[in-house]
This record gives structure tokens, C-alpha cells and sequence, in this order.
């Protein structure tokens, strides 16, 4: 018995030393080849598209992809909305901001609709833009701005002010935050962490996710409130359904490990409030919601606000919150709205998305005329709804052709843009996931 096990062991041992040869030139060219961020704009087209990895599972029927045109539009994008701290301040400068210059220097921002502003909507937005298009430079310099703006960290409020005006000074006060941005930093800077390594993010996103449930969670209904401080946008009688990222609150029931039931819980009553809240209407949601899932005025003098019995320019962003949810998790909750909200796209523009309008009624009579047309980021919303079904995979591949084809006005404020390009790295298969969440 011995021997046998002795002579087992050479023959196993003979047969490993005939295949352990030495590494060919191509085997060290491939392990040592990398794709290197960007850095620079204009930027090169990667020549092959991003490669999904072997261990995870999609649920959308996305369209055929076309890589070279998202690369084109981000780098369009980076030219006319992105502004690195040097780029912006004179070295003449720096002595005037004072200690706050550490904080500061080295970073960069997202021209707002006022250029010399910047809000942290579109700091959250060049976050996940910047980290699905693998530019970890450009990443980091967002970064160092949103904590360099934070409300107060040393109050526990991580999470950024939602204006900073002038540039790149010193802020005069500070102003409360936007739920929505605090939720898509937060996002970035998981799915960062996850794919660079950097621990740095991850401890940033769990100081902010910390300030997002103690200041940004209702503790009656469980839903994510507007804006953190006092007020309507805080007391829990108004929600903007745009803002629910169920992605983020996913990451955050796994990373978060001191609260992730409750976590869950509002992830859960999310789901729940979106559904009643889109079964009521016509199929979508509206702008502005109270407790009850009723349209409502949030009192903030908005122009959506003022008009929150409509799916409108906030409601534009739920498609993405819902569609990316899907093509991820494969929720069962998810996919249902996604069927009621992809039906109503196809009724109401026969699967063209360029019969979109610039709002739909929530409740009553839908509109077909009178309206106007609506701009790209609708366009490309009803294009990712139909992206949940491959029944419709013609259309989804005829609206991924028209929002690609579209180029930044040269008036154009960074809203829609932004969000063109948002849905454009979707559709294009630029969600991928590194690991299985």
C-alpha cells in the first residue's frame, strides 16, 4: 500500500513537471498588460468594449453596444462641464483660500447650470460616470471635492453641502444636502472600493452612509426624505421618488454591517411606496409625493414642484434608478414596475422614443399633443425602460442609436447631458458589476 501511494505521487509529480514550462513572451505581455485611467481629455476610444466577467448575471436585454460613441460623448462631456482646481485658480490665488487650500487643491468639479457653481447632484453624477469609465484620476478629484464641501464633518454630517457657489473659495456658510447626491456619491465610492481597493472610500462611504440615516431616513415611514436639517423637504410629508436609489440601499444593507436591517427596512419600504405610488396613476410616478403616495408641492418655488402631478424632469431619472436595480439584482418588485412603466412608454409613442413628451400626467387624462417634445435625458429614460423586456430589443436598439447620436448642445445645461450620458454608459453595458453583490 505504501508503494502504491509512493509511485502515485511520482507519476503525479512526473506529469505536473511536464507541463510546468516556462511562460512564453505572450503569457508576460498578458500578465502584465493594464489599462491605465484617464487622465487626459480629448482621450483615446478603448479599442474593445468592457468585457462582463464570468461570475455574474444580468437581467436586461440591453442593446447592441457601441463603446466608441460613449467614449466620444464622455469625453465631449469632460471638455465642457468638467474643471480641475487648477485649471480654475491662479497660483496668485492660493494664499487667499488659507488652510482650506489643503483641502481643496488637487481637486476638481462639475460645472453647474450657473458655471461658477457647482451642486452636488453633478459632483454624485461625474462619480458613477467617472468610475464606469474606469478614470480613477478624474475620480479621486471629485472625491477630494465632495469631502471638501462636506455640511460638517465635524458635526457628523459627511455627506456634501448641495451648493457651493463660486468656484472652488472657501464656502461662506453651509448649506444643508440633497439626498439624491449623498445616495450616488455614496454608490460611487462602494463600487470603488470594490474595484480599486482603496479603503479610503469605503471608510468615506460609511461615514456618510451614517449621516445619511440619521439625518435623511424618516424614522416613521422609513423612506429617505429629501435633504437633511429642518423643513418640508425634512419632516417626512415629502419624498421625490427620483431620489430612492435601491442600488445604493443594497450596497448599503451589505457595507453598512451596524445597520443593515434597517438598511433593509428601507429598502423594502422603498420598493413598497413606489409601487402603490405607481399603481395609483397612469404608470409612472409623479415629480413630488407626500407620505400617503398623493402628488404634492414641496414648497421649495421649483418649477417641478410647482407642476408634481406630472412625471417630469425629476421622474426623468427613475428609469435609470429602476432599470439598473433590475439588470443587477433581478428583483421580481423591480421588474413588475418596470413592466407597468415600459408598457406605458410603448403605448404612448408606439416604441419611438422620439415621440417622447416633456411630461406625462400622473392622474387624469395623459396628453398626447400640447405638451412639447421631450429633450434627450426622456428619451433615453423610456430607451432604458424598454431595455427590462427583450420583447422589445428592435426598439431598445433603434433608441440607443438616437440618444448616441445626439451631440451636446452648445448652450446646453448640464442636466440633461449628464444624464444622456448616464443612460448612455447603461445601455452600453458599462454597469458591470466586479463582484457578485
Amino acid at each position: 500500500m505504501i508503494f502504491k501511494s509512493f509511485f502515485l505521487v511520482l507519476t503525479l509529480a512526473f506529469f505536473w513537471a511536464c507541463d510546468s514550462s516556462s511562460p512564453t513572451q505572450e503569457d508576460v505581455n498578458l500578465s502584465s498588460s493594464s489599462i491605465d485611467p484617464i487622465i487626459s481629455s480629448p482621450v483615446e476610444p478603448p479599442i474593445d468594449p468592457p468585457v462582463d466577467p464570468p461570475v455574474t448575471s444580468y437581467y436586461a436585454s440591453l442593446p447592441t453596444p457601441n463603446v466608441l460613441q460613449v467614449q466620444m460623448m464622455y469625453n465631449n462631456w469632460i471638455q465642457k462641464f468638467y474643471v480641475t482646481f487648477e485649471e480654475e485658480v491662479a497660483p496668485a490665488d492660493y494664499p487667499y483660500l488659507g488652510d482650506f487650500l489643503t483641502k481643496v487643491q488637487g481637486s476638481a468639479r462639475i460645472k453647474w447650470d450657473t458655471p461658477a457653481h457647482t451642486v452636488s447632484e453633478g459632483i454624485g453624477y461625474g462619480l458613477l460616470i467617472t468610475y464606469f469609465m474606469q478614470d480613477q484620476d478624474r475620480f479621486n478629484r471629485l472625491f477630494k471635492f465632495y469631502t471638501a464641501y462636506s455640511v460638517s464633518a465635524a458635526s457628523g454630517s459627511y455627506f456634501m453641502q448641495w451648493q457651493v457657489k463660486n468656484g472652488f473659495e472657501a464656502p461662506a456658510s453651509s448649506v444643508g444636502s440633497a439626498t439624491d447626491a449623498d445616495l450616488d456619491a455614496l454608490t460611487a465610492l462602494l463600487l470603488a472600493y470594490r474595484d480599486w481597493g482603496n479603503a479610503e472610500y469605503l471608510d468615506y462611504a460609511i461615514k456618510v452612509a451614517s449621516s445619511i440615516y440619521r439625518d435623511e431616513v424618516s424614522p416613521v415611514t422609513n423612506l429617505l426624505v429629501p435633504a437633511d436639517g429642518g423643513g418640508i423637504l425634512h419632516d417626512g410629508n415629502v419624498y421625490n421618488i427620483s431620489y430612492f436609489s435601491l442600488v445604493a440601499l443594497r450596497l448599503l444593507a451589505q457595507y453598512d454591517v451596524t445597520r443593515s436591517a434597517n438598511w433593509q427596512l428601507v429598502l423594502n419600504a422603498t420598493i413598497d411606496y413606489m409601487t402603490r405610488v405607481q399603481l395609483a396613476g397612469n404608470g409612472l410616478w409623479p415629480d413630488w409625493s407626500d407620505a400617503s403616495g398623493l402628488p404634492t408641492d414641496p414648497g421649495n418655488n421649483s418649477s417641478t414642484g410647482k407642476l408634481n402631478n406630472y412625471f417630469g424632469l425629476e421622474g426623468v431619472r427613475i428609469p435609470l434608478r429602476l432599470a439598473w436595480d433590475y439588470h443587477w439584482f433581478g428583483d421580481s418588485r423591480t421588474k413588475a414596475m418596470l413592466d407597468i412603466a415600459s408598457n406605458f412608454a410603448f403605448t404612448y409613442t408606439q416604441g419611438d422614443v422620439t415621440k417622447v413628451l416633456n411630461r406625462y400626467i400622473y392622474q387624469g387624462t395623459v396628453e398626447t399633443t400640447g405638451v412639447g417634445g421631450g429633450g434627450i435625458a426622456y428619451q433615453a429614460a423610456f430607451c432604458s425602460l424598454f431595455s427590462s423586456d427583450a420583447k422589445y430589443i428592435t426598439n431598445t436598439n433603434a433608441c440607443n442609436s438616437v440618444v448616441l447620436s445626439k451631440e451636446f448642445p452648445t448652450s446646453a445645461l448640464y442636466f440633461q447631458p449628464s444624464l444622456q450620458l448616464l443612460y448612455s454608459i447603461y445601455l452600453n453595458g458599462f454597469f458591470i458589476q466586479k463582484v457578485n453583490f
